[in-house]
């Protein structure tokens, strides 16, 4: 990982401990002042209780003007993932509602070089 590039890695179910994890990266992601590529590795059946979802909901109200303040882009990688569906993805309403690019990787490695490569603004 660079200074430039934070990885979150979803693996099946999340614990508790986990989901605390994630919400306390995302609000240190918030405090950031310099921008980075978000990858965001999902493997295995990923599932977050309510409880993380409610405070990542409320996290993204509270910093969506605030995004490209922190983040350039994000990479979601599926490396389980049998079918290609990154132009599905890259187009989605999920997409059009960040303030920067969505992209697809099928493997981390492939991610990191979408991520070292990222345009410049």
């Amino acid at each position: 990982m660079t200074d430039d590039i934070i990885l979150f890695e979803m693996v099946d179910a999340q614990s508790s401990a986990d989901g605390e994890s994630y919400i306390r990266a995302l609000y240190a992601l918030s405090a950031r002042t310099e921008p980075v590529i978000l990858i965001m590795l999902f493997t295995g059946h990923v599932e977050q209780d309510h409880e993380t979802r409610k405070q990542a909901a409320l996290w993204f109200r509270q910093n969506r003007d605030r995004l490209p303040c922190f983040a350039k882009g994000l990479i979601q990688v599926e490396p389980d993932h049998e079918h290609d569906h990154a132009e599905e993805f890259e187009n989605s309403n999920f997409a059009r509602m960040l303030p920067f690019p969505l992209k697809h990787a099928h493997s981390l490695d492939e991610a990191y070089a979408l991520a070292k490569n990222w345009p410049k603004i």
